[in-house]
């Protein structure tokens, strides 16, 4: 009996975890450049996302390259949804307080 073929399905989810991470990026750089002068805090809020991110980043590749692509369960393993989960929680708290206090 064969294994089945995964085809382009882990190459698709290793480019949409990193999409959300270039976008939470993206967003820890705004935070970043709004503090600028400003307040401590917000730059404070955006060096915390620009961290968070890379490491979120960093965690997906890893674990692509560890399983070599095949193993797609282990891109969508409950503990890097829930770390995705809670860092656009998180970042989403982060923007609305950066909003308020504009």
């Amino acid at each position: 009996m064969s294994t089945p073929d995964p085809g382009r399905q882990p190459e698709r989810t290793l480019l949409a975890w990193r999409r959300t991470t270039l976008g939470l990026i993206a967003n820890g750089a705004l935070l970043l450049a709004s503090g600028h002068g400003t307040s401590d805090v917000r730059t404070g809020l955006g060096i915390v996302v620009l961290v968070l991110s890379l490491a979120c980043w960093a965690v997906v590749s890893a674990v692509y390259r560890r399983t070599k692509g095949g193993a797609i369960q282990a891109l969508g393993h409950q503990h890097l949804l829930r770390l995705a989960a809670g860092l656009v929680l998180v970042v989403g708290i982060f923007d609305l307080y950066a909003v308020v206090t504009r």
